[in-house]
């Protein structure tokens, strides 16, 4: 999915095209400070552990999304506001959390408009995101799906 937007398209007008590129991430580092806030806050105090080796909270992974997107739309702020508009949360059609995560690993997330395009609802569009999250140098990535957002005007 690595792809980065179209210069001349707005945040909403790439948002609100199926296929449509809306960019990639700056790297992320997942650290032990980042996953043991993340442990305390959900009450989820046992990092997964393989061979010796913890890895990121799968959770954590899924939280970062808005962050992530954000960096991707290079957006500054909090992350839904745009000058058109803004975007919630709606749901997923499908999450798959794929690799786990090392501690001390970098992430990036990679977005596009899905090709099923938007759907109406009332006073809101339905925009479904396909969304990877990367691992730096790792070959599969640690979380796919379509993110589904709620776009107002």
């Amino acid at each position: 999915m690595n792809s980065t937007p179209g210069a001349a398209a707005s945040v909403s007008q790439r948002l609100l095209q199926a296929g449509s590129s809306l960019g990639v991430s700056d790297w992320l580092v997942i650290d032990e400070d980042m996953n043991q806030a993340f442990a305390v806050v959900t009450r989820d105090p046992v990092p997964m552990q393989i061979d010796g080796q913890r890895f990121a909270h799968g959770f954590l992974t899924l939280s970062l999304l808005s962050d992530l997107m954000t960096s991707a739309l290079q957006i500054d702020g909090s992350g839904s506001a745009v000058p058109e508009g803004y975007l919630l949360n709606y749901g997923f059609n499908r999450m798959r959390l794929i690799e786990p995560i090392p501690l001390g690993a970098r992430i990036r997330g990679c977005f596009r408009t899905a090709e099923c395009g938007v759907t109406k609802r009332g006073a809101v569009t339905i925009i479904p995101i396909d969304v990877e999250i990367e691992i730096e140098g790792t070959e599969r990535p640690a979380l796919v799906g379509e993110w589904l957002t709620a776009w107002r005007k």
